[in-house]
């Protein structure tokens, strides 16, 4: 197509401008492989997230009197999870019994849908249960700063 053509005489202008072209097409050439391998990994990491997400929704269903989009971005997925409900509700799936006490959020339907409702030291408690079992099962683990982008306070 045209874009090609358009590479084409940049690069045949760079190469009549010397050993300085050559080098500003190299860089360019780099940058072009540094957007791609960019871009293909948000790609994976999307791909990531939605299989992920799916499976939770096929393991626990509904939480919070919600589901986790089909497609969740980033943040939806991390608000989806930071409050350890899914987390703890999917382990306890796995291996019933496994944290026996999970604080649930408030099924009050006007209140905020994230889990947000529960104080910090409410979902840190849910976090911290998933994080001990998942530590001891040998699985590995994440520190709970990975959820929070936010600050949440009572």
């Amino acid at each position: 197509g045209s874009g090609r053509r358009d590479w084409c005489r940049f690069e045949a202008m760079m190469a009549a401008a010397g050993a300085e072209g050559e080098e500003m097409v190299e860089r360019m050439r780099g940058w072009a492989r540094d957007m791609d391998v960019a871009s293909r990994r948000a790609e994976e990491e999307a791909m990531r997230r939605y299989d992920a997400a799916s499976w939770l929704r096929s393991t626990v269903g509904v939480v919070c009197a919600r589901d986790l989009p089909d497609e969740p971005s980033e943040e939806e997925f991390r608000l989806g999870l930071r409050n350890g409900i899914v987390l703890c509700n999917a382990l306890n799936k796995i291996q019933p019994g496994a944290i026996p006490k999970v604080v649930q959020a408030q099924s009050d339907a006007s209140g905020p849908t994230d889990g947000s409702a529960l104080c910090a030291y409410q979902y840190f408690e849910n976090l911290r249960n998933f994080l001990v079992v998942v530590e001891d099962l040998r699985l590995p683990t994440f520190e709970v700063s990975d959820l929070e982008k936010v600050t949440l306070s009572c």
